[in-house]
């Protein structure tokens, strides 16, 4: 179940909401490992505020241990967006570090699936772009397009991804994500692969502030990526993976330098360089 306004999810400013529906449904929905909904209330578990209800807090006792698993479980499907997962994971960190007691295995698989998130987070965003150009200008599918098709005219659409479109823009062919196998199909046989939460339109998919009004602080990160690679970088370096620990410092100077922090980007420059040797 997807949780969006007017679908589901969003603030409602209204005081007098029914806020133990509110509850009902993020705890369903949550048990499906719904993303948006494991991440409200997982913000929520941890004292924090939630886009989806101000009265969430008044309702909910804060249970830190609730609130990992909860940020664990936002993190665990394969589907798109990225970008509520690299919150959850953002805030995961967080608490792993105020609590200091995981593992340092836990907190580096932590810390790098989250800057998986974030990864994939850009390139979804980029993808959007480009296909709102395309649908501004009346173009078709282009190779590389994320699509559904239906697989062998048999009625079931899985997901996979464009790579050539004929010369009378009629049909395509689509390679399958599931075994790459490859089969071409007229148009109406495929459709667009929309990220689950994008509400679409004719000019494309809108992002989460344009479709909401306002922007979803619950899909903030609270670090940069190049902050978690300098934390990746130092566990890394402390369990004698000097190259990738080296690797990652340099990643994280380039951008804290990019983002003007200049101090940062300069103590991590000088720890990659001890590493090198």
């Amino acid at each position: 179940p997807e949780i969006v306004p007017d679908n589901g999810f969003g603030r409602n400013d209204k005081p007098d909401h029914d806020v133990f529906s509110v509850l009902f449904h993020l705890c369903h929905a949550s048990s499906f490992y719904n993303t948006p909904a494991c991440l409200a209330l997982g913000r929520v578990r941890a004292g924090l505020d939630t886009t989806v209800s101000d009265l969430l807090k008044s309702i909910v006792p804060v249970d830190f241990d609730s609130s990992k698993d909860l940020l664990q479980r936002a993190m665990d499907p394969i589907r798109p967006p990225s970008g509520p997962k690299a919150a959850a994971g953002c805030l995961l960190v967080q608490i792993l570090e105020d609590e200091n007691t995981a593992t340092d295995e836990t907190m580096m698989n932590v810390l790098e699936e989250t800057l998986d998130f974030m990864d994939m987070m850009d390139e979804e965003a980029a993808d959007v772009v480009a296909q709102r150009e395309r649908n501004t200008k009346g173009k078709g599918f282009q190779p590389g397009d994320k699509v559904e098709a239906n697989y062998a005219l048999e009625g079931t659409y899985y997901s996979g991804v464009i790579v050539e479109v004929s010369d009378d823009g009629k049909s395509a062919v689509v390679k399958y994500d599931d075994d790459a196998s490859i089969e071409s199909l007229t148009l109406d046989n495929i459709r667009s692969l929309e990220v689950a939460t994008q509400t679409v339109t004719k000019d494309g998919p809108m992002s989460d502030s344009e479709a909401l009004g306002f922007e979803n602080m619950d899909e903030k990160c609270l670090f940069e990526a190049y902050q978690l690679k300098a934390k990746l970088a130092e566990l890394k370096s402390k369990h004698g993976q000097e190259m990738e620990a080296a690797r990652l410092f340099e990643e994280a100077a380039d951008g804290a330098m990019n983002d003007g922090k200049m101090k940062s980007a300069s103590q991590w420059s000088i720890r990659a360089a001890e590493l090198q040797g």
